[in-house]
């Protein structure tokens, strides 16, 4: 029987520090049957040279360059639509991972058919430091405790797992429809893959994830209080919907709605920072009146 390929999906803006090492570690994989599709969301630096050098000599890789930039979710999903393997995975240009990542992959899936998303260890590193170890465990007890237990100690990295492509597809059909925001979308992409514990746990990959500081990402941490309230709630319907489309019934669907509410203000915003946020906007606004 033939190995399945893999497609592994690149966005890029503007990578060209890091594409090529990128590049490096995702070619000399030990699973070679990969396809890699790099979406270039309208780079001006060098990115593009950079890719096409690499494209002319492995025939594995397929550069698409977009006329102009539209945005990180459309950018990602694109990469999706444009798979045409069984099995996907995004890749960011600025992570990295063990040679033996894909096939490991692979092999979590072959244990556990029924999975729609494999996991690996994350590891976290600030400044070429590793700072944090995240591993993936066998799931125990309850059904509550165990989609609890992913819910609350998931890796956000876990994104960058490895998906079935077409339930892959039908999550982001809902999740862009539903809430069109990069804030937290990763997590309620993998929500209702939570839910269902279809998850194949493959703690011998490893996943090198690399925090770098961007000038740029000091205007995310700027949210006004509206914006989070709406956000909270779109997140919470989304969140409802896959609980009913799971079929949770009963009791069971009571306390799972109940393990979410707060999942919600995990990962979108606790109530309680939304009201210091409004506290702290409300009082620039009266200091800027009285100037």
């Amino acid at each position: 029987m033939s190995e399945p390929c893999v497609t592994i999906g690149i966005p890029i803006y503007n990578a060209e520090d890091m594409i090529a090492e990128c590049l490096d570690c995702l070619l000399n994989q030990t699973y070679r049957n990969i396809r890699v599709i790099i979406s270039d969301n309208a780079s001006t630096d060098g990115t593009q040279a950079i890719v096409e050098r690499y494209a002319v000599t492995d025939d594995r890789i397929t550069y698409l360059r977009r006329p102009e930039n539209v945005g990180p979710v459309k950018n990602f999903r694109g990469l999706v639509d444009a798979a045409q393997t069984p099995l996907f995975l995004w890749r960011a240009h600025d992570d990295l991972s063990s040679a033996d990542y894909v096939e490991r992959l692979v092999e979590a899936f072959n244990r556990k058919p029924d999975a729609l998303l494999a996991v690996p260890t994350v590891m976290t590193y600030r400044s070429d430091r590793p700072v944090a170890v995240a591993r993936p465990r066998e799931l125990r007890g309850s059904q509550l405790r165990q989609i609890s237990d992913l819910l609350y100690k998931s890796h956000a990295s876990w994104f960058y797992g490895m998906w079935r492509t077409e339930a892959l597809r039908e999550i982001l059909d809902y999740v862009n429809r539903a809430y069109p925001d990069p804030w937290g979308s990763d997590h309620l992409v993998m929500y209702p893959v939570f839910i269902r514990r279809a998850v194949a746990m493959a703690p011998e990959a490893q996943f090198s994830q690399r925090v770098i500081w961007k000038e740029a990402n000091r205007s995310m941490r700027i949210v006004p209080a509206m914006h989070l309230i709406r956000l909270r709630r779109a997140y919470w319907k989304a969140c409802l919907h896959n609980i009913d489309e799971a079929g949770f019934r009963g009791i069971r669907r009571l306390a799972l709605r109940g393990i979410t509410f707060f999942y919600v203000g995990k990962r979108v915003a606790r109530v309680g920072k939304i009201t210091r946020v409004a506290i702290r906007q409300v009082a620039a606004l009266f200091k800027g009146a009285r100037v």
